[in-house]
């Protein structure tokens, strides 16, 4: 069975960030830029720009991209809190249980050309 991760990848239009690199990086924030633009569309970053594995929570500090993005695109941000959730999932240990994650929306930060 093959599996369907590559056709959700294409459907969502995710762009994927080559932070080593960072001419191609650049290259992929102006295009999302235009197409945020152009096309209206909604992009959800993780400003921490990893995972954390942490069982405490914690947050890692955040790159700037994502604000770099939006000021760019000329689009707010609207905060949104995802609870640490390793008592539910832990990759390292390889654990999932039920549960439920708290997630909430904050108001929307206008931006502006700085």
């Amino acid at each position: 069975m093959r599996s369907p991760i590559p056709a959700l990848v294409a459907l969502s239009k995710t762009v994927f960030i080559d932070r080593g690199n960072r001419q191609t990086a650049k290259l992929a924030f102006d295009g999302a830029a235009r197409v945020m633009r152009e096309e209206k569309q909604s992009v959800y970053i993780f400003p921490e720009g990893t995972r954390s594995y942490t069982t405490q929570p914690d947050l890692l500090p955040f790159k700037k991209g994502a604000f770099h993005l939006a000021v760019q695109a000329q689009v707010p941000i609207v905060p949104i809190v995802v609870a640490n959730y390793s008592n539910i999932l832990h990759l390292q240990s390889r654990t999932f249980t039920g549960g439920k994650i708290p997630v909430k929306g904050h108001h929307f930060l206008e931006v502006s050309m700085c």
